[in-house]
C-alpha cells in the first residue's frame, strides 16, 4: 500500500468517526442536553451557549465562515 492509499484509508476512517460524534451529539440536542425542562438554571444556559460556541467555531471553519472568511 503506498501513502496515498495510506492517507485515504486513515481520512475514511476519521471521516466515519465524524459522523459518529455527530450523531451523538443529535441525540444529545434532541434530549436536550439531557435536562429536564423543569430543571433548567442558568449553568444549563451556559453549557448549552459553551456547546453553540465550539460548534460555531467548527462549522465557521469548515464553511469559511467569520474569522475564516477570506473576502
Amino acid at each position: 500500500m503506498n501513502n496515498q492509499e495510506k492517507a485515504l484509508d486513515r481520512f475514511i476512517v476519521q471521516i466515519s468517526e465524524i459522523k459518529e460524534r455527530l450523531a451523538e451529539l443529535q441525540e444529545f440536542a434532541d434530549e436536550h442536553l439531557h435536562v429536564s425542562p423543569d430543571d433548567v438554571n442558568w449553568s444549563n444556559v451556559a453549557t448549552a451557549g459553551y456547546y453553540l460556541e465550539q460548534l460555531t467555531e467548527l462549522t465557521d471553519h469548515a464553511f469559511g465562515r467569520g474569522e475564516y472568511d477570506e473576502e
